[in-house]
């Protein structure tokens, strides 16, 4: 193995089944886990007037730490405040901005605590049909200077 391999992972090799020509192929060079992103929804609430700096950081912050599939995370306020260096009061009161707007979405409770995601809109880690599968679960989130009426590639075919 290459100390190239050993960074990235092995390289796979891929055959087109009508050519047999070969198909390069290789990992993403992320130091972990990735997901799939919504840039127009992200560019949207980056531009928007309607969200506070803090807003759009803390939407960063959801796209990063949203778990895998439809999952919420299991964090408090009191947690996630201790991660990006606000009080409890300041992430609460934005979460429930970005639950207002179906930024975020509710996935569960534990007392009375709500668990909230990304919404699978914005950003997604599993696979396309995973996520066609999870946006049925939810409405679509209200962005202001996103155009909802217009459609996608893969909702006009």
């Amino acid at each position: 193995m290459s100390a190239r391999e050993g960074q990235l992972g092995a390289v796979r090799r891929l055959v087109d089944a009508d050519t047999g020509e070969a198909i390069p192929y290789a990992p993403y060079a992320f130091s972990g886990e990735h997901i799939q992103v919504d840039k127009a929804r992200v560019e949207a609430i980056t531009e928007s007037k309607e969200f506070t700096p803090s807003q759009k950081y803390m939407v960063l912050w959801w796209i990063g730490v949203s778990p895998q599939g439809m999952a919420p995370l299991r964090a408090t306020g009191a947690d996630i405040a201790k991660k990006v260096g606000m009080t409890a009061d300041a992430v609460g009161k934005i979460n429930r901005k970005l639950l207002k707007r179906r930024i975020l979405i509710e996935r569960g409770r534990i007392g009375n605590y709500r668990l909230y995601r990304i919404s699978p809109y914005i950003a997604f880690h599993g696979t396309g049909i995973e996520q066609r599968e999870a946006i049925k679960t939810c409405n679509p989130p209200d962005i202001p200077g996103f155009d909802n009426s217009i459609p996608t590639r893969w909702e006009a075919q």
